[in-house]
């Protein structure tokens, strides 16, 4: 019963195939003993398969993780099987990366598993998720907030790793363990109250039986539709996601009426493709986040943002909308420009300023032509400030840069993002927008002192104009 249910979720999910290497996780509890010999046990159904024994030692337990390690590395020699182990600092890579401990412990894991899979050339990483496990994962995803992605829960197979054990239940793991005469090691720190995990599962989920005796079953079951769902649904917000928006350096870009358009499970889905193209993961991400996001959206307001977390910063404003890391998105740094010639500004900018006869490129929106007679240097180049004032060419009176943008459509967030030049008579240029009328050049009478502009961040503006005019 316990080999034919493991064998169904295998071939349901095209999780072995014939020949195949699998690096099995073994920590040498019962799941992962029974993971184990069960991969033993069905190789006369999938001929040719070899199993790497794999051991991470956590170093948490002292003397105990040791003894594990020992233990697995027996089982391995009985079954014939090789073995690979690792010692790790899981405290030390906690602290330098911010991690909490089971968080820190899973990337050590999956990071030597994968280690192990490219020195073996396997094909496979197996894991010893059961049922139980997975029960405990809708619970604890459910308190922190999760959406239907994350109620999802533990998926049987993603990529290369699979869990064949995930549709079978703890109890029955262990009475497979016994009816093959085969031990297990019990990891003391599964009656800890520390981690949310063993609460869950030691106290919640006894008392959620007491009024439904199968919860567990019912709970594995609501995973298997939710992920269902949220797969469809994910594929479909793919293809939205390539009309809204666009990666750009720095991070995603995109139009707030077309998103405003879809219903909300799109909408939601394409928001968390976003987070994840700027961020790198989903970690930390909740359902509060995406109403949040989705609120500023709905409101209309002209300028509004939402922090986020691992320091994402969702901007909005002026139909456009623009999830960045902060830290990737900085003013330009001050740049005093002495002499003609190119250079780099920042990351996202670059700068030509030369005296040139050459006016071919006259009212192109990247190049300003000046009077040197009016623009000398030196030039400086720096972002947006509070105050600022310039003479909009074709008018005669000042205008306050902030009102120029306003009246532009500018979102605030791209503000920084637009170089500004001035001299110490005043500004002489708002970058790819407009020159100041008292420093223009007359077309017909050069030479000119010629600045251009490229980028990514001038891509970036006329990203946001596109969009806008789509």
């Amino acid at each position: 019963m316990f080999l034919g249910k493991i064998r169904k979720t295998v071939d349901s999910f095209g999780m072995i195939a014939p020949g195949d290497a699998i690096v099995a996780g073994v920590s040498g509890g019962s799941d992962s003993m029974a993971l184990l010999f069960a991969l033993w046990d069905l190789r006369e159904f999938y001929p040719g398969t070899d199993v790497i024994v794999s051991h991470v030692n956590h170093g948490l337990r002292g003397a105990e993780s040791d003894e594990d390690a020992e233990f697995v590395r027996e089982a391995a020699r009985r079954l014939g099987f090789p073995f690979e182990c690792v010692r790790v600092d899981t405290e030390g890579f906690r602290k330098k990366r911010g991690l909490s401990l089971e968080d820190a412990a899973r990337e050590l894991r999956y990071g030597f598993f994968n280690d192990v899979l490219t020195k073996r050339s396997a094909q496979r990483i197996a894991t010893a998720h059961t049922l139980n496990d997975q029960a405990e994962t809708v619970i604890m995803r459910l308190i922190r907030g999760s959406g239907s992605q994350g109620l999802g829960g533990i998926r049987p197979s993603v990529g290369n790793i699979i869990r064949p054990l995930i549709n079978v239940t703890k109890h029955e793991v262990v009475e497979y363990l016994r009816s093959k005469g085969e031990s297990w090691r019990e990891d003391s720190t599964n009656s800890s109250d520390e981690f949310l995990r063993n609460r869950v599962r030691n106290e919640l989920i006894p008392l959620l039986e007491s009024y439904n005796p199968a919860v567990e079953q019912v709970l594995s079951r609501v995973a298997a539709v939710c992920a269902a769902e949220a797969d469809f649904i994910s594929a479909e917000a793919e293809k939205r996601f390539q009309e809204i928006a666009r990666v750009v350096a720095g991070g995603v870009l995109g139009d707030t009426e077309k998103l405003l358009r879809e219903p909300p499970a799109i909408r939601f889905s394409v928001m968390r493709k976003a987070i994840l193209a700027a961020k790198g993961d989903l970690n930390s991400v909740s359902a509060k986040h995406l109403f949040s996001i989705d609120e500023v959206l709905r409101s209309g307001e002209p300028s509004a943002e939402v922090n986020l977390p691992g320091g994402v910063v969702f901007h909005a404003g002026h139909g456009v909308f623009f999830f960045t890391r902060e830290e990737k998105f900085r003013e330009f740094p001050p740049t005093e420009i002495k002499t003609p010639g190119t250079r780099r500004i920042s990351r996202d900018l670059e700068i030509a300023v030369e005296l040139t006869d050459d006016a071919s490129l006259w009212g192109d929106a990247d190049t300003g032509y000046f009077a040197p007679e009016k623009v000398g240097f030196p030039v400086t180049l720096r972002s947006f400030s509070e105050g600022d004032r310039f003479v909009p060419l074709g008018m005669k009176g000042a205008k306050k840069l902030k009102d120029f943008f306003i009246d532009e459509k500018i979102p605030r967030f791209l503000r920084k993002k637009v170089p500004v030049f001035e001299t110490r008579d005043g500004i002489i240029w708002v970058g790819g927008l407009r020159m100041d009328n008292r420093f223009k050049a007359d077309e017909t009478k050069g030479p000119w002192l010629r600045i251009r502009i490229r980028g990514s961040s001038r891509k970036l503006f006329d990203l946001a104009k596109s969009l806008r005019a789509s």
